[in-house]
């Protein structure tokens, strides 16, 4: 089960410290030219649509566009890193109505197909996939997504529209898919609760991506594991009730074997920057801990 850490253009660059580090990075013009600038290639990556970031900025982009954007990231990467190239999806997480929620599945399906299509013309070398995006807002139509990505062509599946579902609900959609799909064949987009990650640990999911080393740094919060906690920098001015920590703990991660001190500062973004490659040291140690106890 790999774990992907998903990035964007202003975070840390985590290959530069990680020799293994999967990345999910979104096609959105300010990511174009990432993979060029790397200085380390990620081990494996997926290059999602960036829907969800376009759904945010209320910006409507043509699917030829998204995947012109893909194509030019893909020639920054090194010709023999596995790379998913996933198509564009119509998120459900902001849908109330039942019309609108089938509508949202049908256009992603629409642009599965067509993505598909795109994706056969460019004729890509074999380390180039594509990945289908599973959108349902209950059992019946999850099991309708999947049947319609099959009939195209899809073989490699990733889940969406998780974000706002209950850690109990979300285990329950991840079993029913995997159990169709088969769990090898299974990428969860944006999951990283821990009952979750034992779960998807116990199924044998095939990946799943988050970017929460960078938000919880974003937040000045630190995390550490064996045992996995995330504490509150106690400078920081965030009103939340959580444990706070005025000095870093004994740790092993890049960061803190040069100048630990430095994941406590909150004046500037660099910072924000190193705090978060030291979280993702800690999530990564804590997925392994995880990985082992299910054997």
């Amino acid at each position: 089960m790999d774990f992907y850490i998903s990035w964007s253009h202003s975070d840390a660059v985590f290959s530069d410290y990680f020799d293994s580090c999967p990345m999910l990075i979104s096609a959105i013009p300010d990511n174009k030219y990432a993979l060029k600038k790397f200085n380390r290639s990620p081990q494996k990556i997926i290059i999602d649509s960036g829907a969800f970031y376009y759904s945010r900025q209320n910006v409507a982009r043509k699917l030829k566009d998204i995947m012109d954007i893909q194509c030019y990231m893909i020639d920054g990467a090194p010709n023999d890193v596995p790379i998913k190239i996933v198509h564009l999806d119509e998120p459900l997480t902001e849908k109330k109505a039942l019309t609108e929620k089938y509508n949202s599945i049908e256009k992603t399906l629409l642009n599965a197909y067509e993505h598909f299509n795109l994706f056969q013309m460019e004729g890509f070398p074999q380390n180039i996939s594509m990945m289908g995006v599973i959108q349902g807002f209950d059992f019946a139509s999850i099991q309708f997504s999947i049947h319609e990505l099959k009939k195209m062509g899809y073989t490699s599946f990733g889940i969406g529209s998780l974000l706002k579902k209950s850690a109990k609900d979300q285990i329950s959609i991840i079993n029913f898919i995997s159990e169709i799909v088969g769990s090898e064949n299974l990428h969860v987009f944006g999951v990283t609760g821990i009952p979750q990650i034992k779960e998807m640990a116990k199924l044998k999911i095939s990946s799943f991506d988050s970017s929460r080393p960078t938000m919880v740094a974003a937040y000045h919060q630190i995390i550490y594991s064996n045992p996995f906690r995330i504490f509150l920098i106690s400078e920081s001015n965030v009103t939340k009730t959580q444990k706070r920590i005025s000095k870093p703990l004994n740790c092993n991660c890049p960061v803190c074997n040069n100048k630990p001190e430095d994941i406590m500062k909150i004046d500037h973004r660099n910072y924000t920057k190193l705090r978060s490659i030291h979280n993702y040291y800690h999530l990564i140690e804590t997925i392994k801990d995880i990985k082992r106890e299910v054997l």
